[in-house]
């Protein structure tokens, strides 16, 4: 069972009338949003709806500017079973335990659902202040509430009816017995010990796979609740209502971890002992129910290299959950969308805040995007384009290739110049580095024409468009660089990956009687990979002599030096052809030559480097 869908009308950030949806489509949902747009809605939209009883009734979170009836405000959830949307409004709540107006589906779900935000990790450390921590509240409350005991009779209560049992039981007067209360506190203190004891290797797991092994936890200290009586009723109280945690990093052993461990590892802590609590203690259902994950910004004190294994959990141990991941943070989202977009478990949203102009409103505006993170950016690009706007093309395409070169770097596992914050590794780089590898990885030279075929247009693709004074970029040079990019992010796809050869996919491209400019453009940089990886081979193979550097020596350089090499220069027969198509071959082609090439220009250059009868050697092999 999962949702299909999420509609917000009059809620919170999104005024009505019109009702603002997030199709999740049976997926995970990943959504970006600013500060104050209305991501933080969302999670108490689905945080109140999958509940016996909300934390307020849904007229309180009625947006404020609308003027709208209370009755307009509503959150709709339409499951993928397609059955009709059920709705929370003014009139009726679906959770509610009453047989006549609940929903099974909704109250099972209640049972099985996680909502947290950055709050709630900070309660596990940060709101104990300078005492030492004690978890036994949230504990109760939280993570091991709906463990089942058994007790006597064979009936089966959960640790915290245990614990309400016990708070109902507390006598009325002094003189009253205590045999009652005393037996209550036994039965929560033996289902208590239970389920710390259930807890606790599932969070030994977590914390692994969170922080490694520098950070260990041993078993939780819970001495029991005991009753105290007294002769004012100020001192009759519940002792031992204590659930402390004993820490050890690095062979140390904190009294207060809160003032000791940094921020990412409490953090990393507290999600832990939360996510262990529902896996550990989550209950089972006779029928396919919605096991649901809501995450608002947890992951707020983690740094973005300790954010990846929170991921890694998710897919490991929540296979079987629905997961609504919410974050302002616009890096990490590209980071998290890049991570999951393969795996087709995942949708993706980004909220804005904007204005009805009608009405002098706040207005959120809710964008679906691709669940590809390049190829979503290819199509913004294209959407600028075609309104003329080529500032705005030039730099979602730029954004697109680098996403395309961060994915060809994580598929094929290219080392890169090392940057503490992965948000500053430069384009420049990347592209050097793959180059690097496509050169040693002979199997996938074909990429090599791919590369070739993007950096003719290095003005859009290598120039951060957003700085000030930027480059003055052509439309064609931008719809070219699109094309080029695309091509580029088909052949990271193995559905469309080819292993045609670098001179057969030339001839192809030429073959039609009319070829259109794109093909062109696209065959001679697959002409000029061949050209280049050949023009290497060959200065390899006679050891020629070119001046040190960390970048790859360019064609020019490489021709001028092999021309002139003293033991094995090339010979005079090639260097005339070859140097007659110099502006595609060996010199970087510029803007000029690519809008100018015709299918005899690359034809030409084409017959001037093959050899024939070997369909893949070229003149210098």
């Amino acid at each position: 069972m999962k949702i299909k869908s999420l509609t917000l009308t009059d809620f919170r950030a999104f005024p009505g009338p019109a009702p603002q949806s997030f199709n999740l489509d049976g997926k995970n949902l990943l959504v970006y949003g600013e500060n104050g747009a209305g991501k933080s809605s969302i999670f108490h939209a689905l945080r109140d709806f999958f509940s016996f009883k909300p934390t307020k009734p849904i007229q309180d979170h009625k947006n404020v500017f609308s003027g709208q009836p209370d009755a307009d405000c509503r959150v709709t959830i339409e499951f993928a079973d397609g059955t009709a949307p059920v709705a929370w409004s003014k009139a009726h709540h679906p959770g509610s335990k009453s047989i006549a107006t609940g929903d099974p589906r909704v109250k099972e779900a209640a049972l099985r659902r996680s909502c947290l935000d950055y709050r709630s990790v900070l309660d596990t450390n940060y709101l104990h202040g300078d005492n030492e921590i004690n978890l036994f509240h949230i504990a109760v409350k939280q993570l091991v509430h709906d463990f089942p005991v058994t007790v006597a009779g064979g009936v089966t209560k959960t640790v915290e009816e245990l614990w309400q049992q016990a708070i109902n039981a507390e006598p009325v007067t002094r003189y009253q017995s205590h045999e009652r209360v005393n037996e209550a506190c036994a039965l929560f203190n033996a289902g208590f010990n239970q389920a710390l004891t259930a807890l606790h290797p599932r969070l030994i797991t977590l914390l692994g796979e969170l922080l490694g092994t520098e950070v260990t936890l041993s078993p939780f200290q819970f001495p029991g609740v005991t009753y105290q009586t007294a002769h004012q009723t100020r001192d009759r109280k519940f002792n031992g209502q204590e659930v402390k945690i004993d820490i050890t990093f690095r062979g140390h052993q904190p009294v207060r971890p809160q003032n000791f461990l940094n921020e990412a590892r409490l953090s990393a802590l507290g999600l832990a002992i939360y996510l262990a609590g529902r896996l550990t203690f989550v209950p089972t259902a006779a029928t396919p129910s919605l096991k649901l994950l809501v995450l608002d910004d947890v992951l707020i004190g983690l740094d973005h290299s300790n954010r990846l294994p929170v991921l890694e959990v998710l897919k490991k141990h929540f296979v079987d959950w629905q997961i609504v991941l919410l974050t302002h943070d616009r890096v990490w989202f590209e980071m998290a969308r890049m991570y999951t977009q393969d795996s087709n478990l995942w949708s993706y949203a980004e909220v804005y805040e904007s204005e009805d102009v009608d009405r002098g409103i706040p207005y959120p505006i809710v964008r679906k995007v691709n669940d590809k993170a390049a190829y979503g950016c290819l199509e913004q690009a294209r959407k600028f384009l075609a309104d003329h706007h080529v500032p705005a093309s030039a730099n979602y395409a730029r954004a697109s290739f680098e996403l395309a070169l961060k994915l060809f770097c994580q598929r094929f596992a290219v080392p890169v110049q090392f940057n503490m914050d992965p948000r500053h590794v430069d384009t420049e780089n990347l592209l050097s580095a793959v180059e690097r590898w496509i050169k040693d990885h002979a199997a996938k030279a074909t990429m090599a024409g791919v590369i070739e075929g993007v950096k003719l247009f290095r003005k859009v693709v290598l120039n951060p468009y957003s700085h000030a004074s930027p480059p003055n970029i052509a439309e064609a040079e931008v719809k070219g660089a699109i094309s080029a990019i695309e091509r580029l992010l088909d052949t990271l796809d193995p559905k469309k990956a080819t292993d045609k050869k670098l001179l057969e996919i030339t001839r192809s491209l030429l073959a039609a009687p009319t070829p259109t400019v794109e093909d062109v453009v696209t065959a001679m940089s697959y002409l000029r990979a061949a050209f280049t990886l050949s023009l290497r081979s060959y200065c390899e193979r006679k050891r020629v002599a070119v001046a040190y550097s960390n970048a790859l020596s360019s064609n020019r350089q490489l021709w001028d030096k092999a021309k002139t090499d003293v033991t094995h220069p090339i010979p005079h027969t090639i260097v005339p052809a070859v140097e007659a198509h110099g502006h595609i071959l060996i010199d970087e082609p510029s803007l000029v030559t690519v809008t100018g090439l015709t299918q005899i220009t690359v034809q030409a250059a084409l017959a001037a480097i093959e050899v024939a009868g070997c369909p893949e050697k070229t003149v210098l092999d």
